[in-house]
């Protein structure tokens, strides 16, 4: 049954989080794209990051209410 469990893990703002979390064997990562959250980044910022993520490390970006044209954007 434990193998069904993945993990996610938000709020990654580095490219050390992300290798972090890939290593402990996280299957998603998230980067939070909302301005008064603590852990936001930009939309460039989770897109540089998403496409540096190690294959089998999905990357996810959650949002709060997001503009229709900046989720469009990215």
């Amino acid at each position: 049954m434990a193998a069904d469990i993945r993990v996610k893990v938000c709020g990654l703002s580095t490219p050390q989080d992300v290798d972090c979390v890939a290593r402990a064997g996280a299957a998603y990562a998230g980067f939070v794209v909302f301005e008064h959250s603590p852990r936001n980044v930009s939309y460039e910022t989770a897109a540089t990051l998403a496409a540096a993520a190690p294959g089998g490390l999905s990357t996810v970006p959650p949002n709060v209410n997001p503009a229709q044209p900046s989720v469009a954007a990215t």
